[in-house]
């Protein structure tokens, strides 16, 4: 009999300010989205629609980060700051800017 493994799989989740809406992606980039029922009542479709399109754009910025510092430290050596890998300080660039709700 063997002993099951135990992984522990890394979660990249981004919110809105109020914690209404929350996008959730796995180092895979698997979304998942969590909507509260305040959400359906005050924003149009619209609204929800870029809300969750920008949630889910910072979360995958920070996946594809993280996966470009874990390739360079096994020696890629790999530039940050392309649209496929983007730099911690464009990822705050892009919250600062687009996460206003």
């Amino acid at each position: 009999m063997h002993p099951e493994a135990t992984t522990t799989e890394q979660t990249y989740v981004e919110s809105s300010r109020d914690g209404a809406l929350m996008v959730e992606l796995d180092a895979n980039e698997v979304p998942r989205v969590q909507i509260e029922p305040e959400v359906n009542a005050t924003w149009t479709a619209e609204e929800l629609s870029e809300r969750v399109l920008h949630l889910y754009k910072v979360a995958l910025m920070r996946v594809r980060c993280d996966a470009l510092a874990a390739m360079n430290e096994r020696g890629a050596n790999i530039a940050p700051g392309t649209a496929a890998y983007p730099m911690a300080s464009e990822i705050d660039e892009y919250r600062r800017r687009n996460i206003t709700f």
